[in-house]
């Protein structure tokens, strides 16, 4: 798979980034503190790059780009995400597929993604896939020193996940 990078007025193909695995069915997003965006992608990757402009546009930076492959406990059924990353204060926030859409607590985690190692904190399992963005607020992280991230599972009946985090956590 090639993911594309396109000038926003004209279409014209800027750069591109060859081999990773998986098609990206989350929203891309950018964070201000990294300068780089992160995604996931179906194949079961957690991806950042950052951008440079140079003469002729705008690039990939070759060496800002990252991934790591996620995990759901299986060592026969590959990991997958469509999760949007929240990124927050060094950590990514992202849910992760077990080794069944619908069957219940088989590997589905709410994954937390330290980005300074580039390694996974911790994962916390789920009943069912969390397959949407998480909701981050920053309420409590004067008082408490800590984020709150909500997620939902895909699961019937849902369930809200809350995680209670703080960086070293």
């Amino acid at each position: 798979n090639s993911y594309l990078l396109l000038d926003e007025k004209t279409g014209r193909l800027l750069d591109k980034w060859d081999s990773l695995y998986g098609d990206v069915r989350s929203t891309i997003c950018y964070d201000t503190a990294t300068k780089a965006f992160y995604f996931t992608t179906k194949g079961g990757w957690f991806c950042g790059v950052q951008t440079e402009k140079t003469s002729d546009g705008w690039r990939l930076r070759a060496s800002s780009k990252w991934t790591l492959k996620l995990e759901n406990g299986s060592s026969t059924v590959q990991a997958m995400s469509t999760s949007t990353p929240v990124v927050y204060n060094g950590r990514a926030y992202i849910g992760i597929s077990g080794v069944g859409q619908f069957k219940a607590y088989s590997g589905h985690n709410i994954t937390v993604i330290d980005l300074n190692s580039w390694k996974i904190a911790y994962t916390v399992r789920t009943q069912g896939y969390p397959q949407t963005s998480g909701l981050l607020t920053t309420a409590y992280e004067k008082s408490e020193g800590v984020v709150y991230v909500y997620f939902f599972d895909n699961f019937t009946p849902g369930k809200r996940r809350v995680l209670r985090d703080k960086t070293g956590q």
